[in-house]
Order: C-alpha cells, then structure tokens, then sequence
C-alpha cells in the first residue's frame, strides 16, 4: 500500500477489522503495567509472609547444616539430602511463587486480553532482514520507547537516591548494635524503599496502557477505499446483489404472469392500476393472483384479454385492493363487501341478468382503505 494511503488513515478501524486482528494474534499489550503488577504483588508478599519465610529459612539452614553420622559416612546420601533440602525450599515459597505467576497473568490480560492463536508461532523470514531491523531500530515509535525508558530510569534512580540519602544515618548505627538486630533493620529498610520504588515505578509506567492502547488502534486505521472493500467483503457486490434482486423480481413477476390465466377477474383503473382476482367456492376468501401498475398493469391486461378473461373498471377498488393485498394473498374481511358485489355484478352479467346487477359503489370501500387516483390519472 501506497504511503498516501497510509497518510490517509484517519477513520477509526471498524470492529470487524478489529475482531480479525484479534484472531491473527494483533492485540495491544502493555509490558511496563505486567511489571508493575508482578514487582507490586512481588514485593507485598514478601511483606505479609516475612514471619513466615524467615522462621521457615531459619528451620531450613538448620537441617542444612546438621548431618546424621550415616549421612557423613555415606557420600551417595548427600544429593539424597540436597534434593530434600531443594524440595522443602520451594514447598515454603511456593505460594509466593504462586502469587507472582498469577499477577504477571493477570498484568499481561489486562491490556488486550486472552487470546490463544498459533500463527504467532509460525516463523516469519520477513523479521530476519537487516534493513527491515534497521528501519525498526531507527523508527519513531523506537525513539519514544528509548525515550520512555530513559525518563524511566532517571526518575527511579534519582527516587532511590533519595531513600539512599534519606537512610544514610542509618548504616553507621547498624554497625553498632547486635548482628540479629542490624539484619533486622537492614532488612526492613530494604523493603520499605523497595515498596517506595515499586510505588514510583507503577505510577511512571500507568500511562503505558492508554498509550499502548491508542497506538494499536492507530495501526488499525483505515481509510474510505479499505472500509469500502470491507463493506463489500461482508455484504456482497452492490451491483451483484442489485443484478440478484432485479432476477427475484423477474421471476417473481413471471410466476405471477403464469397464474393470471387462474384469475375470474381482473379489476382496473382503467390504465394505472390491474388487480386480478381468482375465487374458488368453498375454499376461502378471493385471492390477488396478479396485480401491477403503469406498464405491469398494461401487460396484466392484454394477458387478460389472450386468455378471455373478464375485466371491470372499478378504480377504487383496484386502488384498495394494489395497497392492502399483497399477492397470492386472500382479500381482507374489510374487502369483502366489495369484491362480493363485483363477483355478483360479474355473475349477473354473464347470465344476462343486467336489471339485476348491482356495481360495487365507493360506499363499500372503508374510510382510508383507497389511497386515491395516481397523480398521473
């Protein structure tokens, strides 16, 4: 893709394009947050489990250095003991060990979520090129990072300078009282400036996930022609659906072309609107076989005429009932009045019975059902 592309990148990436990133392993990923959390949870555990490690260290450094007579005359007992030994020591820290596998878990999902893809895994020759690697050393986002953790570092250290200073009257005095209780203070002060500085750092690293999150939505940007090709990907060819529409109603109206030779009558405008109607006795309500306007109506008519079929003006009628009944679909009871005039004025006249016919009038067509004549009409 072309770099004016590129530049032009300035619509919001759609969650399609977002949930397929996803699915390739492209998510967001925050590893100065992980850190945080894993040096933060690292360090609080320490903390809370102090008593419990040091008496533990202290019953462990005992059985190291006591030795049965049997285990001193006999060498092959010694990795026996060490094993032992091993073992017991990661029993003790285990559930500290346990407590920052589960925070460096927990700070790696936080940004991105899970995700379980292998393409990752795949090998990718593309990364083992010199001048892709150069380009990527000398990028923009290369020198934020360089200048990320430069500020880092410069912030933590001048912090843990300044703990160093503010303690330094400390180290004299530890030389002057018992060893147990310099260890003691030693060890405390230790962990408060390394709680402090752990402090700092989660507080100089909390706007990485937003930044992380922003540039991983930046990368996805896309510009009109992706989002159209996108569009087009999902929801089919607009010309090719257009082109699959226009053949529904081709054979759509075919089929209704094929049931018009069913109909008993056909009732029409007289040019702009055709509705023909076929009624079986006993077998429900009349039924719309066919029904069109303008040039549709045209062709419903002279089909009408080929196959003898009996046609009656009535205009607002056939205006009621091209709105309200769809076709191969029975007339409503609203309709029935009516279309069973026209039946019957349709029946006398085949009969010969003219005195007696009695036309549909607009009386028998409900307020509201007749949209009224065709503007061209």
């Amino acid at each position: 893709m072309s770099e004016d592309n590129d530049v032009e990148r300035e619509l919001p990436a759609t969650e399609r394009k977002i949930q397929k990133a996803r699915e390739e392993g492209n998510i967001p990923r925050s590893k100065d947050l992980a850190g945080a959390l894993v040096v933060l949870v690292g360090l609080l555990g320490v903390s809370v489990l102090s008593g419990f490690l040091t008496d533990q260290n202290k019953q462990l450094m005992k059985s190291a250095l006591t030795l049965s007579v049997a285990d001193a005359k006999d060498p092959a007992r010694m990795p026996v003991a060490f094993m032992e030994l091993l073992l017991k020591a990661l029993l003790v820290i285990s559930p500290w060990l346990l407590a920052v596998a589960v925070a460096a878990v927990v700070g790696t999902l936080l940004v991105g979520g899970a995700v379980f893809v292998t393409k990752n895994l795949e090998p990718k020759f593309s990364k083992l090129n010199p001048i892709s690697g150069l380009k990527n050393m000398f990028s923009a986002h290369a020198m934020f990072e360089f200048v990320k953790a430069l500020v880092k570092a410069l912030v933590i250290g001048g912090v843990a300078f300044g703990l160093v200073w503010m303690n330094v009257n400390e180290f004299p005095r530890m030389m002057t009282i018992p060893l147990p209780n310099a260890i003691e203070l030693a060890t405390a002060l230790a962990l408060k400036d390394a709680m402090v500085l752990a402090l700092v750092f989660a507080v100089a690293v909390s706007p990485d996930a937003p930044y992380q999150i922003f540039r991983y939505l930046k990368q996805l940007r896309m510009n009109v022609e992706e989002i159209k090709r996108e569009q087009k990907e999902s929801e089919g060819d607009p010309h090719v659906k257009a082109r699959v529409r226009q053949i529904q109603r081709d054979m759509s109206r075919r089929r209704m072309m094929a049931s018009i030779p069913n109909a008993d009558v056909i009732v029409t405008n007289p040019t702009h609107y055709a509705v023909a109607l076929a009624y079986k006795d006993g077998k429900g309500a009349p039924r719309v076989v066919a029904k069109g306007v303008d040039l549709i109506a045209h062709q419903i008519r002279e089909l009408g005429k080929t196959h003898h079929i009996a046609q009656i003006e009535v205009p607002h009628l056939a205006r009621a009932l091209y709105k309200h009944v769809d076709i191969d679909r029975e007339i409503p009871p609203t309709l029935y009045t009516a279309v069973a005039k026209l039946l019957a004025y349709l029946y006398t006249m085949e009969q010969g019975q003219v005195d007696e016919a009695v036309f549909p009038g607009e009386q028998d067509i409900p307020v509201g059902m007749d949209p009224g004549p065709s503007p061209e009409s």
